[in-house]
């Protein structure tokens, strides 16, 4: 009986998981994610996997802590005496150490970013897979197999984009259709949180008045990503650079480019598909950024400052490749920092 318990709790487990990575918002992510580690805590109770059982209780106290700890590093040392004294309480052979790799592992994943978590996350489910076999959680088997394949296609898709990488070309928005604003809302919604993307009605109004300021990437004729300057009025730019929380735009805040006036820039978004989320296209597009504002001050238009918030790693790294200072840290929820041009 315990047996067949303890599968049908490694399915609901799995089942919960899998609905987890559908869901919008922290919040949501994080009580489904906690009730799937309370049945996977049941699937290893039932078969008296000991160390399943540790491990999986600390993971909901350590992926909370990621969530609330700015420094992801400091929250994977800190859980690292704790996986020593799991592993020596739980202690049952060889393979009882398996489940404390697996999770070691992931915790190594989460402070990283791109194609390494990709790597960690195969090393992880390979690892709990044999954990798995070796305790008789057959529930768990198939899904961790089809994550491990999954990753290896990312990681593929990866190694694809690097060397298409050369390929990338840039064009200025000189027209943005409907069909243009529909790629940008699906490059919002993979590259940043909900509650930084804006709606398709905000998207149609800012770009009436800004409809010349996209620099958009592409391979061949397919879009990959784009970045978003936007000229912004004096009294956004002082508050976005003295902002103590994430400063949004609206159309109101935004002005034409003007020869007589000395003109503000907010670079307020830079997307690209995940998978060509590498240092190369780092480069290649911050170059192309530092083009379109020498090209705009040796047209007569007198740039007096450039601001941007990072809301991605993403983001993060093309700032900090062109040399902008960091101004503020903590407004927003992930990578938030706020940097000005040297």
């Amino acid at each position: 009986m315990n047996f067949y318990l303890a599968q049908i709790f490694g399915i609901l487990a799995w089942i919960l998981l899998f609905i987890s990575y559908w869901k919008n918002g922290n919040n949501k992510l994080l009580y489904l994610q906690i009730i799937s580690c309370l049945f996977f805590v049941l699937n290893y109770c039932f078969l008296g996997a000991v160390s399943g059982i540790l491990v999986v209780s600390f993971e909901i106290i350590r992926d909370y802590l990621y969530t609330k700890i700015k420094n992801p590093m400091s929250v994977f040392m800190l859980s690292i005496p704790f996986y020593i004294v799991i592993s020596i309480f739980s202690y049952d052979g060889f393979f009882s150490l398996f489940s404390i790799f697996a999770s070691l592992f992931d915790a190594y994943a989460l402070t990283k970013k791109n194609k390494k978590v990709v790597v960690l996350g195969i090393i992880t489910y390979v690892l709990w897979l044999i954990y798995d076999i070796s305790y008789a959680s057959y529930s768990t088997i198939i899904p961790e197999i089809i994550l491990i394949f999954s990753n290896l296609i990312i990681l593929i898709n990866y190694r694809n984009a690097y060397l298409n990488s050369n390929k990338i070309i840039f064009s200025r928005g000189l027209i943005i259709n409907n069909k243009i604003i529909d790629e940008i809302y699906k490059l919002d919604n993979t590259n940043f949180d909900s509650d930084y993307n804006w709606s398709k009605d905000k998207n149609n109004s800012i770009i009436k008045n800004n409809k010349t300021d996209f620099i958009f990437i592409k391979i061949d004729d397919a879009i990959i990503g784009y970045v978003h300057i936007i000229k912004i009025t004096y009294d956004k730019y002082y508050e976005m650079i003295h902002c103590k929380r994430y400063v949004d735009i609206d159309s109101i805040d935004i002005k034409r480019f003007s020869k007589k006036r000395s003109n503000y820039i907010n670079i307020n978004t830079i997307a690209i598909q995940n998978n060509y989320q590498n240092k190369t296209t780092v480069d290649l597009v911050s170059y192309e950024i530092k083009k379109y504002l020498n090209e705009k001050n040796r047209m007569g238009y007198k740039i007096k400052g450039i601001v941007g918030i990072a809301t991605s790693e993403f983001e993060n790294e093309i700032f900090c490749n062109m040399g902008f200072d960091k101004i503020t840290i903590n407004v927003s929820k992930y990578y938030a920092y706020c940097l000005k041009i040297k």
